[in-house]
């Protein structure tokens, strides 16, 4: 059962004063890191060129991820690599960018010498809260999970369990009251090592200890409480910012041995670097929906999502709900997968399309992975990561038919492939190319297809509704199982298919993307390029 509301205020008037312990860790090598990465960024998103702007997003993202969350660098050289052979970089995108890559790839050498000293300090204190036998959580988002848990992998009796950890807003809202919460990176309510802002203006715990990089700044409104009285007279050195009713003590302890930190190389704050490029003109804002461990959804702002909650009964367990307000952890996103009149029997959703293709492209990249490679690149398939790229795509479905994210890129595969209708096949079957069938596939699978009048517009027809309801009890028992299913609709009615309910498991804020990402079942590594 989760925290109450009087649970939370009893709380607030037994701690009227919390404390933010903030550790502040430079480090020489990572600030070069950081500024010849910076430099890479820009460079190459200034460029008219394709695979850069793909690079330089990656890079985004990767530094982005360095700055929140305990990551090892020993393999970060290797990450970094992501311009090919210097020389041939220098070629294709000139001077300036070869000299940032050179001083990225060694300063990221010289990193992997010592460990992480973010990792150090978590380890040091972390162990210290357990020997003082004091309650804590971390929070951090639920992929991340993973590099706290490192920290201890040779100390199985000191290993950090799922218990420790909070990842979402309602993991938190939920949370009894406990000692001290442990976070890494700045406070911010979106993007990067986002946090809620109940964290400071709700909290469930009388110590945060904050652990960052030398110029990440926490939001300068994170917190604040605009229902909230205000607080005046103040003691120096305590937060009393108008609208946080609760009285923070803050204390800084700086560590590391960073000259060229200080001159520069990581006192620039690249989260808010990032987040202001990232916002151009042709760029929605977006929420993710995560859905597994490896996919999500994106929705605008404000989306009315036909979603199914199984804590509800009666007609109000299917409706229409906003996500991170009405639509959150535990309920499912609905989506309806209805027959195709235009397709008729040539539907797509069997897998059979796909079966094809992968086993084309398996047998091509064993036969001579160079070669599939240069015809994929000599046709336009131009991506920068494009034989690991080849290697995921023939991977055999599973929540979604693994393929190229964009429709063009699919196309030139197949034609690379040479793939075509059979001979024998029909005239009405060949009324359209045979990629845009097998397309057609994916698009379903990945939950992309638009029915009239129904997912054009975010309308699912009350039908469709009318038609789950009845089937509650179904819906239920497979609900229980905390996965993604599907569920047929009886034969003999208005709608033919199925509905697939995807699970929601976070909601997160901070995210602008193209038009084309929206509402589209996507892999968590090309969402997280457009975080900001």
């Amino acid at each position: 059962m989760g925290v109450t509301a009087s649970e939370v205020f009893v709380f607030i008037e037994q701690h009227p004063t919390c404390l933010i312990e903030k550790h502040e860790i430079s480090s020489t090598y990572f600030g070069a890191v950081r500024q010849s990465v910076r430099g890479l960024v820009a460079k190459l998103a200034e460029l008219d060129d394709d695979t850069a702007h793909e690079i330089s997003e990656s890079l985004r993202m990767l530094l982005s991820e360095c700055l929140t969350v305990p990551v090892s660098f020993e393999a970060l050289a290797a990450s970094l690599r992501l311009l090919g052979d210097p020389p041939q970089a220098e070629a294709r995108w000139g001077r300036q960018v070869r000299l940032d890559y050179d001083d990225a790839i060694a300063a990221a050498e010289l990193t992997a010498l010592d460990e992480n000293p973010i990792r150090v300090t978590l380890r040091t204190l972390i162990g210290d809260l357990r020997r003082s036998e004091h309650r804590f959580r971390i929070y951090c988002h639920r992929r991340a999970r993973a590099h706290f848990k490192s920290l201890f992998a040779d100390e199985s009796e000191e290993a950090l369990s799922d218990e420790h950890f909070l990842t979402s807003v309602s993991e938190y809202r939920d949370v009894q009251p406990f000692d001290v919460l442990v976070k890494v990176g700045p406070l911010r309510s979106r993007g990067w090592g986002s946090a809620p802002d109940a964290i400071l203006n709700a909290p469930r715990f009388g110590r945060l200890i904050q652990v960052v990089w030398i110029g990440c700044a926490d939001e300068a409104d994170f917190g604040l409480d605009p229902i909230a009285p205000a607080v005046v007279d103040a003691p120096e050195g305590r937060d009393s910012r108008p609208g946080n009713a609760v009285l923070w003590a803050r204390e800084t302890v700086s560590s590391g041995d960073d000259p060229l930190d200080r001159s520069g190389g990581g006192s620039i704050d690249e989260l808010v670097l990032f987040q202001n490029r990232a916002v151009l003109p042709d760029l929605r804002r977006a929420i993710l929906v995560q859905v597994d461990d490896a996919h999500g959804i994106l929705y605008p702002p404000l989306s009315q999502v036909a979603s199914f909650d199984p804590a509800l009964s009666g007609d109000d367990s299917v409706g229409y709900r906003q996500p991170g307000v009405s639509l959150v952890d535990g309920m499912y996103v609905l989506w309806p997968l209805l027959e195709d009149p235009d397709l008729g029997s040539l539907r797509a959703g069997d897998g059979s399309y796909s079966r094809i293709w992968k086993a084309r492209l398996r047998e091509e990249h064993r036969h001579d992975p160079n070669g599939l490679v240069g015809r994929l690149l000599e046709a336009g398939l131009d991506l920068h990561h494009l034989r690991s790229a080849v290697r995921n795509w023939w991977r055999p479905p599973s929540t979604v038919i693994h393929a190229p994210q964009q429709r063009k890129h699919f196309e030139i595969l197949v034609r690379v492939l040479g793939l075509d209708h059979d001979p024998s096949a029909s005239q009405r079957a060949k009324r359209r190319p045979w990629w845009q069938y097998a397309w057609t596939e994916i698009g379903r699978s990945r939950g992309e297809a638009i029915q009239t009048g129904m997912q054009e517009h975010e309308i699912v027809d009350e039908q469709l509704f009318a038609l789950l309801r009845e089937l509650q009890p179904t819906i239920r028992a497979s609900a229980a199982g905390g996965q993604v299913f599907d569920v047929e609709l009886p034969p003999g009615r208005a709608l033919a298919g199925v509905v697939r309910f995807y699970p929601v498991c976070s909601v997160d804020e901070g995210f602008a993307v193209p038009d084309t990402l929206l509402k589209a079942l996507c892999d968590l590594a090309t969402v997280e390029q457009w975080r900001v």
